[in-house]
C-alpha cells in the first residue's frame, strides 16, 4: 500500500484540477449574486405589501364596529334548544 501510494505521489497533477480552483470560486460568486437578489426582492416584497395594507386601511371611510350581539334565530323554530343561545 505504500508503495502505491508513492507512485502516486509521483505523478503529475491531471490539468483539471487546476482549473477546479476557478469554478468553484466563480460557483460561489454566483450564488452570492443570486443571494443577494432574493435578499432584494423579498424586501421589496414586505415594503409592497406594508404599502398595501396601510393603503387598505386607509381607504376605508369609518373604522369598523361590532355587529349587534342579538341575533334573530336564537328564539325561532330554526332553534330547537337554548343551548343555541350562546350570544
Amino acid at each position: 500500500m505504500d508503495d502505491v501510494l508513492k507512485r502516486l505521489a509521483d505523478l503529475p497533477l491531471p490539468v483539471e484540477l487546476d482549473r477546479l480552483d476557478d469554478a468553484i470560486l466563480a460557483g460561489l460568486a454566483a450564488r452570492q449574486g443570486e443571494e443577494r437578489a432574493t435578499s432584494r426582492l423579498l424586501s421589496a416584497a414586505a415594503v409592497l405589501a406594508l404599502g398595501v395594507g396601510y393603503a387598505g386601511g386607509s381607504i376605508l371611510p369609518t373604522p369598523a364596529t361590532a355587529a349587534d350581539h342579538r341575533l334573530v334565530i336564537t328564539e325561532t323554530a330554526l332553534a330547537p334548544s337554548t343551548l343555541l343561545d350562546f350570544l
